[in-house]
């Protein structure tokens, strides 16, 4: 049986936790990890072979990796000022990519990694937002393509993930982590990403905002945003990363159209949150919801985010191994990516009306 022979650069719990998700999967081979730190390396070697990968290729230096290791692809899961250096160096060098989000930090990060995907057709270039894998996102996907919402009108979504303030601790938060010093807003493609994925739809632009609140007295940047955004085809989304509130883990999402809408349910946990609808085509559910089973799991087996980290990695290899098309591809990369980044930019400037570049 073919496989995709892997490598994997920045093995600090995320690269090595998604990669451990695939071990023993059809089609799937890891030959190479990379990181900066070696201790964080050791530390990933043990991992794999406890879960039986043995003579793992070791680099801390990712160009070393790309020249020497046995690798058809790499799956990148650095900070994110290395996405897209790092992606078009493993195109350059004629490997398939997986790239962690958001994918580009600017506009012209975003300009030059779709000239380089595009000077590269022989190889794969897949953006890894795993939530688009989520059970009810799969389910909405296929309630959109099957007219169930008609024309959409208004969609929103909430990442809502914070802590206890009371067990904050200063060494938690160095200036250099990114949840430090970056505008929560730009984290956005878990929310953004899925709901364009059932609207085939993009952003054209945005209003954002932050309040003054300080949650973390250990982090002085405000931890939360909302953004309103307008889309090609005319609908409106609403985005709110909220970091910094008294608020557990949540992801909930909202569709409303001209024939139905759709809504998760906020008062259960997400791992066990049912979706809730009404549909024009179904009697009685203008007066009464409609219980839609199925949760961030369905459709595949529990493990990491739902299940969505693995069902993404086996798609991605599935995808090489049969040259199938890309869904998740380059321009859906920049799509999810770069509202985010210009809602910061409007944030920042007192809620300022932006126009979201085409690239």
């Amino acid at each position: 049986m073919k496989k995709v022979k892997f490598g994997v650069v920045g093995v600090n719990t995320r690269g090595r936790d998604v990669m451990g998700e695939v071990i023993g999967r059809d089609g799937f081979e890891l030959n190479a990890i990379c990181d900066i730190n070696s201790e964080t390396l050791e530390g990933a070697v043990k991992f794999f072979e406890e879960r039986g990968v043995t003579g793992l290729d070791t680099y801390t230096e990712y160009e070393d990796m790309l020249k020497n290791a046995d690798i058809d692809a790499v799956f990148i899961s650095t900070y994110a000022i290395c996405h897209v250096p790092f992606a078009i160096m493993a195109l350059e060098a004629g490997k398939h990519v997986l790239s962690e989000i958001p994918a580009v930090n600017s506009v012209e990060e975003a300009k030059q990694l779709k000239e380089a995907v595009l000077s590269h057709p022989e190889v794969k270039y897949m953006v890894a937002e795993n939530c688009c894998y989520w059970g009810h996102i799969q389910a909405w996907k296929e309630f959109a393509e099957q007219g169930k919402f008609g024309e959409i009108a208004y969609a929103e979504s909430e990442y809502l993930h914070s802590r206890d303030y009371r067990t904050f601790k200063a060494e938690e938060f160095p200036p250099e982590l990114w949840r430090s010093f970056n505008n929560p807003i730009k984290y956005l493609t878990h929310n953004l990403g899925p709901l364009l994925y059932i609207m085939e739809d993009e952003c054209v632009s945005v209003s954002a905002m932050m309040p003054d609140v300080i949650y973390n007295p250990y982090i002085k940047y405000p931890r939360n945003a909302a953004a309103l955004f307008k889309t090609k085809k005319g609908a409106v989304i609403r985005i709110l990363i909220s970091f910094g509130t008294f608020c557990k883990l949540d992801h909930n999402y909202r569709i409303m159209g001209t024939r139905g809408t759709i809504e998760t349910d906020n008062i259960k946990s997400l791992k066990d949150a049912h979706s809730y609808a009404r549909f024009s085509d179904v009697e009685g559910s203008m007066h009464k919801k409609i219980d839609i089973p199925v949760t961030i799991s369905s459709f595949g087996e529990d493990g990491v985010h739902g299940g969505a980290d693995r069902k993404m990695v086996l798609d991605f290899i599935d995808i090489v191994l049969h040259d199938k098309k890309v869904v998740l591809d380059v321009d859906f990369a920049i799509n999810i990516s770069l509202p985010g980044i210009i809602a910061a930019q409007s944030a920042e400037n007192g809620g300022q009306l932006l126009e979201i570049p085409r690239i």
